[in-house]
């Protein structure tokens, strides 16, 4: 028997989108993504209000909710105006301002003031499911771009690894390909760095 040939080190390689989708390197310790600042601050932007939007949803007590409160502010200017003119002014053209047509008004006017709000809350409500579908699809996208690049990165590796193992005439010694397999460590199942990571 000949004297065995040792395997190459395996190999470094990263794939770089030029600073738009971020970038990846993969090497025997794994595949590591690095996003791009737009990225980072997108995800951060979304994870904070997906985590309020559906602290909301979930109480369904929208008062520290300022969105909701503009809206809030909204019907009752609405609603104040609306008093003005369709009970006070009209009742007081009639000089009925002291009779129980006054308290009856008001009474409609209550409960119609009662449904505008209920109204309020379930279109506010169904903002929110629209805003959460829209942040998740925003999440999901860019996501999509990690694990590509993160593919792309190993795919360049596995490439590299290749032509290192043809060239040293090794590409018929499948004990060697296990000794380059073992190098590598679980690359193909590598952790994906968060999007924290330095850049």
């Amino acid at each position: 028997m000949g004297k065995s040939k040792k395997a190459p080190e395996y190999a470094e390689t990263k794939y770089d989108t030029g600073g738009l989708f971020g970038s990846a390197t993969s090497n025997k310790s794994g595949t590591t993504y690095n996003p791009s600042s737009w990225m980072s601050n997108t995800m951060n932007t979304v994870g904070g209000n997906i985590n309020s939007t559906l602290n909301n949803m979930l109480s369904g007590d929208y008062a520290n909710d300022a969105n909701f409160q503009v809206y809030q502010d909204q019907l009752n200017r609405s609603a104040a105006q609306n008093y003005d003119a369709s009970v006070l002014s009209q009742l007081a053209d009639r000089g009925l301002m002291r009779s129980s047509g006054l308290q009856s008004a008001t009474n409609a006017f209550a409960d119609t003031l009662a449904n505008n709000t209920a109204d309020l809350y379930d279109s506010y409500y169904n903002r929110q499911t629209n805003n959460l579908s829209n942040m998740l699809n925003t999440s999901n996208a860019i996501y999509n771009y990690l694990t590509g690049i993160n593919s792309a990165a190993l795919n360049n590796t596995g490439s590299v690894n290749s032509y290192e193992l043809n060239r040293a005439g090794l590409n018929d010694n499948s004990n060697l390909w296990g000794q380059l397999a073992n190098t590598a460590g679980s690359v193909a199942g590598s952790a994906i760095s968060t999007f924290g990571a330095k850049k």
